[in-house]
C-alpha cells in the first residue's frame, strides 16, 4: 500500500538507519491526521474564545445594568436633594407663624389624630393589625428612609432616557405635592405616586376610604407554617379553600389547610414526585374542577396530573423545545394552558388533545410571567428583555408592548379588569392601566419583586420579594394595606378564591399561611 523506501533517496551525508529517518517523507495519511490534529486543535482553541467572548459580553451587560441602576438611584438622590432644599427656603419665610391660629386649625389639638391613610404615614406597619413575620412576633419593614423615587418612572415607554428633561422634570424642580403630602407625619415620605401622561410624577392624595369599605382587609394573621424542605418557588391553593400545593425541588407538596390551622406539627398529606429529582419546579396550577394539577420548571415537560384518582398520577406530560418553563396560565374554561418558556417564546397547549396549537413570540428573551383576562380572551406577559406585552387570544397576536428599564418578575391582571400591576427587578411596583397612558409607582419593597396576586373581588393585591416582605396594596392607587416580614426571600404567593387566605413560598424551605382579616 506504501511506496516502497527505494523510491526516496537518503538525504545527503546519511547512512545507515539514521539517514534513512532523516529522509522520511509523510504519506498522504499522516499529512491527514496531522491536519486533522491541528484542526481539531484550532476547533478547541475556537470554543475556548468564544466561550470567553460570551463570558465577557455577560460581564458588560452586567456592569451596564448596574450603571444604569446607580444612575437611576443618584438621579432620585438629586430630585430629593432639590426637594429638600426648597422645602427648607420654604421653611425659612414660614417662620414667622400665627400660634394661635396655628394651635385653632391642628386636629391634635382638638383631640384628633392624623389619618393613617394619608399616603406616607407608614406608622399603621406597627400597629397591632400588621403581621409579624415567622421568626418574631412583629415584623415592621424598615422603609422610613426610602427616598421618593429612584427615577421618574421604570417604564421606558414613557420615559425614554434618563435626562432629566424626558423624566417630566426641569433642573430645579422638586416634586410638587398635592395637599401638601409628599412629607408629612413626623417627616416620612410618600411611596405613592401617580404618573401623568407626560411623565411627571405626583404622591398620592388616598380617598378617605382607602382602607376601608367592603373587601379591604384590616390586617393579615399567620396561622401556620408549612415544611416543605426545599426552597419553595410555587404555591397555589385550591378552590374551595381545602389544600395548598408547594413546590420545590423535584416535588409538589400537598397539605390540607385545614388540618393546618393551629397545628404544632403539619404534615403533607401527599408527594408529586415531578421533573428531575434536582430540578425545582417554578410554577404550580390547578384546573378550575380542582382535579387535574399542572407543573412547570426547570425541565422541557410540563406534568399533568390526575388528582381525582385514589393515588395522584401523572395522566400525560407536554414537552416544548425550551429547556424551562417559568409560569403557567389556565384559560377559564380550562381548555388550553399557556406557558412562559426559557426562550422567551408563550408556548399554547390543547390540554384536550395534549398538543402544541400556538406559539406567540416577541419577548427576546425568557418569558418569566404571565396573567389572562377573567373572559379569557387576553393574556399578559413579562419578561427579561424589560417589556411586557398583550396578546389577542381569539386573533392569536400581539396587541400592546410596554417598555421598562428593568427585568419584568411578576404581574397580575386584575379580575374586574382595566388595572395591570408588574413587579421589577428594581424594586418598583407598576400599576399601568389597560388602555389610558397614566399609572402608579410604589416604592415599599427594598429589593426585586419576585411575585404578585390579585385578590379575586380585584380591591386589592399583594406582591413579595426579595428584601423578604409581603405588602398588600390598594387597587390600583397603591395605598398599604398590611405589611408581613418574613425571615427569607419571598419567591412566591396566592391568595384563595375566597379572599380569606395568602400563602407565601420562601427561601427558608416553608410556606406561610396567612388568614386575611376584615
Amino acid at each position: 500500500m506504501y511506496p516502497a523506501p527505494a523510491r526516496h533517496p537518503a538525504a545527503p551525508g546519511g547512512g545507515g538507519s539514521g539517514g534513512a529517518a532523516g529522509g522520511l517523507k509523510f504519506t498522504v495519511a499522516d499529512t491527514c491526521e496531522r491536519i486533522k490534529e491541528e484542526f481539531n486543535f484550532i476547533q478547541q482553541q475556537y470554543h475556548s474564545l468564544k466561550l470567553e467572548c460570551e463570558k465577557l459580553a455577560s460581564e458588560k451587560t452586567e456592569m451596564q445594568r448596574h450603571y444604569v441602576m446607580y444612575y437611576e438611584m443618584s438621579y432620585g438622590l438629586n430630585v430629593e436633594m432639590h426637594k429638600q432644599e426648597s422645602d427648607a427656603e420654604k421653611s425659612d419665610q414660614d417662620l414667622v407663624v400665627d400660634v394661635a391660629n396655628e394651635e385653632a386649625s391642628s386636629p391634635h389639638a382638638n383631640g384628633e389624630h392624623s389619618d393613617p391613610r394619608e399616603n406616607g404615614t407608614l406608622e399603621k406597619l406597627g400597629a397591632p393589625g400588621h403581621v409579624g413575620g415567622p421568626a418574631s412576633g412583629t415584623g415592621s419593614a424598615s422603609v422610613k428612609d426610602r427616598p421618593p423615587s429612584r427615577s421618574g418612572s421604570s417604564s421606558a415607554r414613557s420615559t425614554p432616557s434618563l435626562k432629566s428633561k424626558d423624566l417630566g422634570f426641569d433642573s430645579h424642580m422638586r416634586i410638587s405635592a398635592s395637599n401638601g403630602l409628599s412629607n408629612i407625619a413626623g417627616g416620612k415620605p410618600a411611596y405613592s405616586y401617580h404618573m401623568n401622561g407626560e411623565g411627571q410624577l405626583q404622591p398620592v392624595p388616598f380617598p378617605s376610604d382607602a382602607l376601608i369599605g367592603p373587601g379591604i382587609p384590616r390586617h393579615a394573621r399567620q396561622i401556620n407554617t408549612l415544611t416543605h424542605g426545599e426552597v419553595v418557588c410555587a404555591v397555589t391553593i385550591s378552590n374551595p379553600t381545602k389544600y395548598v400545593y408547594t413546590g420545590g425541588k423535584g416535588c409538589v407538596k400537598v397539605w390540607d389547610i385545614g388540618q393546618s390551622v393551629g397545628s404544632a406539627s403539619v404534615k403533607p398529606v401527599s408527594q408529586l414526585d415531578c421533573l428531575q429529582r434536582d430540578n425545582y419546579i417554578r410554577s404550580v396550577k390547578l384546573l378550575p374542577d380542582g382535579r387535574t394539577l399542572i407543573v412547570g420548571g426547570e425541565a422541557s415537560q410540563l406534568s399533568i396530573w390526575d388528582l381525582a384518582s385514589p393515588t395522584p398520577r401523572i395522566k400525560a406530560e407536554l414537552t416544548s423545545s425550551a429547556p424551562a418553563c417559568y409560569a403557567l396560565a389556565i384559560s377559564p374554561d380550562s381548555k388550553v394552558c399557556f406557558s412562559c418558556c426559557s426562550d422567551g417564546n408563550i408556548a399554547v397547549w390543547d390540554l384536550q388533545n395534549q398538543t402544541l396549537v400556538r406559539q406567540f413570540q416577541g419577548h427576546t428573551d425568557g418569558a418569566s410571567c404571565i396573567d389572562i383576562s377573567a373572559d379569557g380572551s387576553k393574556l399578559w406577559t413579562g419578561g427579561l428583555d424589560n417589556t411586557v406585552r398583550s396578546w389577542d387570544l381569539r386573533e392569536g397576536r400581539q396587541l400592546q408592548q410596554h417598555d421598562f428599564t428593568s427585568q419584568i418578575f411578576s404581574l397580575g391582571y386584575c379580575p374586574t379588569g382595566e388595572w395591570l400591576a408588574v413587579g421589577m427587578e428594581n424594586s418598583n411596583v407598576e400599576v399601568l392601566h389597560a388602555t389610558k397612558s397614566d399609572k402608579y409607582q410604589l416604592h415599599l419593597h427594598d429589593s426585586c419583586v419576585l411575585s404578585l396576586r390579585f385578590a379575586s373581588c380585584g380591591k386589592w393585591f399583594v406582591s413579595t420579594g426579595k428584601d423578604n416582605l409581603l405588602n398588600a396594596w390598594r387597587t390600583p392607587y397603591g395605598a398599604s394595606i398590611f405589611q408581613s416580614k418574613e425571615s427569607s426571600s419571598v419567591l412566591s404567593c396566592d391568595i384563595s378564591a375566597d379572599d380569606k387566605y395568602i400563602v407565601t413560598g420562601s427561601g427558608d424551605k416553608k410556606a406561610t399561611v396567612y388568614e386575611v382579616i376584615y
